[in-house]
């Protein structure tokens, strides 16, 4: 099974993206072990910085977990061992960090 994190966040330049980078990582860190795997602009919305992390273990527990770090805004599909849900900022309630507008959570089996 493979789990990624996608974050989508505010970011007024690359050096408070690195900041920002360093809190989510440490946020993260307190429920999973994660690998960072990119950091940058994101190409649709530019004033968007894209924060991608390889979560471990990766399986249905663990994804319930970041999903109930704000139970609000979650949109699920799939169903079984293939999960995507999509988090948007809902009032008062932040994933994470405050910075992040929306998420993206994906446990799936890799294909051969």
């Amino acid at each position: 099974m493979e789990l990624f994190l996608r974050l989508f966040a505010t970011c007024n330049d690359d050096s408070a993206s690195e900041t920002l980078l360093e809190r989510l990582s440490h946020e993260i860190s307190v429920i999973a072990e994660s690998t960072p795997l990119n950091l940058g602009r994101y190409w649709k919305i530019p004033e968007m910085y894209e924060f991608r992390f390889h979560l471990v273990p990766a399986n249905i527990e663990l994804f319930n977990e970041i999903v109930n770090v704000s139970s609000d805004g979650w949109v699920h599909m799939g169903r079984g061992s293939e999960l995507s849900s999509v988090w948007n900022i809902a009032d008062g309630k932040s994933l994470f960090v405050r910075e992040v507008q929306w998420a993206e959570l994906q446990l799936y089996e890799p294909s051969p």
